[in-house]
């Protein structure tokens, strides 16, 4: 079996391993088949608010920046009952909260103390300045950012996190997950990243001028550059070089999985 190969089988056999824990999406023998939805929209001010903070438990993030005086928030509510008039019931229980406190606007789900976490999802969608400071969890999802100036923070235990547009530090973690970054053409060039993931490949595609330093490591995988680097041996399992100035600090880290570099 070839390195490739052998990565994808252990990030398949980590990825269901995870899923088949209790408590997590998947419940073998669930009783819980009856299904409800609904949408839920909402909006809070953004006079004086530097951070923004998303919670879900389990269910995706999606933040895009939006010239708006108010942050709008769109939230897709999931519930699973062992009936339908059951699920519709705790599904209308279920609380979108958007509350500002001092500087910081937090969003996340309130739920009935009936319904087990694992049967509510909450996808959320939120549109807001982009000069806002980030900080996006979720357990299980899928957390997507792009276009914005603020630092970035974001985390998920299983799912996969894509920032895109970036133009500011950010620090972006996962248990089982991809990572993708990608920063703005007019990025500034001293670059603070630190994209890690136990099992997961990483790309990442710094500003067009990039002055960091730079560790790459993986225990399983392999590093792969399209940006002219100078290092001192062969591009192996780990990386430690300067470009240019070597202003910033640009840690990319893997356990399982490979490191593309941009």
């Amino acid at each position: 079996m070839n390195k490739e190969l052998y990565v994808n089988f252990v990030l398949s056999l980590s990825l269901c391993m995870v899923l088949l824990l209790p408590g997590c999406v998947i419940n073998i023998g669930d009783a819980s088949k009856a299904k409800y939805e609904r949408t839920v929209h909402l909006s809070a001010p953004l006079q004086g608010v530097t951070k923004l903070d998303a919670q879900t438990n389990i269910g995706s993030i999606t933040v895009k920046s939006a010239d708006v005086a108010d942050c709008d928030v769109i939230a897709l509510i999931t519930v699973k009952a062992s009936t339908e008039e059951k699920a519709r019931e705790l599904g209308e229980r279920v609380e979108i909260v958007a509350k500002v406190s001092d500087d910081k606007l937090t969003i996340k789900a309130l739920k009935p103390v009936a319904l087990p976490a694992s049967n509510l999802t909450v996808d959320l969608t939120i549109f807001a300045t982009k000069q806002l400071n980030l900080d996006c969890s979720a357990n299980v999802g899928t957390i997507r950012i792009s276009d914005f100036d603020g630092q970035i923070t974001a985390a998920t235990d299983v799912g996969s996190i894509f920032c895109e547009e970036i133009r500011a530090g950010l620090s972006v973690r996962a248990n089982v997950g991809s990572m993708e970054v990608r920063y703005a053409d007019d990025a500034p060039a001293a670059c603070n990243a630190e994209v890690t993931t136990n099992v997961g490949n990483i790309e990442f595609e710094g500003p067009a001028k990039i002055s960091a330093k730079l560790s790459a490591s993986t225990n399983v995988g392999s590093i792969e550059t399209a940006r002219p680097l100078t290092v001192v041996g062969a591009i192996g399992r780990s990386v430690e070089t300067t470009i240019g100035e070597a202003q910033g600090n640009i840690t990319l880290r893997t356990n399982v999985g490979s490191i593309r570099i941009k």
